[in-house]
């Protein structure tokens, strides 16, 4: 899509399922994660399809990209997996599998000083090192699922579970900052200049935190439910829904 005038510019077309998450590299490289249980690599300028990556035979629920084009991908399978891959690097090879989850991995997110997070059904959030793999700590305290996992610029660790909280962590030792009450189940969180939070939530709503204040206020309630929620580098907040409709609050 052109964000300049809001008309689509083309379709990248080859997965054979569902398209469950999608990240843009620094370099415009698109990848695309998908129920076929491959990521597919595409070039930002024309579209073209570069790499298909694949490993296992379940669902990829979720996907991230660190600067040097590594990708990152969660599996929908119960041992909870999480694969590592070359991305357009030496042909896109599988470098390594992380295993620590007992559910499945529902979202990850990468920080500033090298650690993956990762979010599960199984009420947990791991912790793990970007340079060896290996696992660092376990961050416990949810209730029900962790549908959602964050980072924001300063490091801090944000976590969205179907408890109707949204956890705040600390970056340096997995120390709990602060638990923040909601009205619904946490579906998705994104994270602007400032640590501004947007959160949706599973009854329709979307909510934003400042930072400094006890609760989250309401920004929005929306007839159909939330899908995913982004805050443009401009500030801008956008919101797509179940209805296929995408707004600008």
């Amino acid at each position: 899509w052109s964000t300049v005038t809001n008309t689509r510019r083309r379709a990248l077309r080859g997965h054979a399922d569902v398209v469950n998450a999608l990240v843009v590299g620094k370099d415009g490289t698109v990848y695309s994660a998908s129920a076929d249980s491959t990521v597919r690599i595409w070039s930002g300028e024309d579209g073209s399809h570069i790499h298909t990556l694949k490993g296992g035979t379940h669902s990829i629920r979720c996907l991230a990209v660190g600067a040097d084009g590594t990708v990152y991908s969660g599996s929908a399978d119960k041992t909870g997996t999480i694969r590592v891959w070359s991305g357009r690097r030496d042909g896109s090879r599988l470098i390594r599998t992380l295993v620590g989850h007992t559910d499945v991995v529902s979202s990850i997110a990468l920080s500033i000083d090298n650690k993956l997070y990762s979010a599960s059904a199984d009420r947990t959030l791991c912790v793990w090192s970007v340079d060896d793999g290996s696992h660092l700590g376990t961050l416990e305290g949810h209730t029900d699922v962790v549908a959602v996992v964050a980072v924001g610029a300063d490091g801090t660790v944000f976590s969205g579970s179907f408890d109707s909280t949204v956890r705040l962590w600390s970056g340096l030792d997995g120390s709990l900052i602060r638990t923040l009450p909601m009205t619904n189940s946490v579906m998705t969180i994104a994270i602007g200049p400032g640590n501004t939070v947007l959160i949706g939530e599973g009854n329709n709503r979307v909510s934003a935190w400042d930072g400094g204040a006890a609760f989250a206020r309401t920004l929005y309630t929306f007839t159909t439910s939330v899908g995913q929620v982004a805050i443009g580098q401009d500030g801008r907040l956008f919101v797509t829904c179940s209805g296929a409709e995408v707004y600008e609050l």
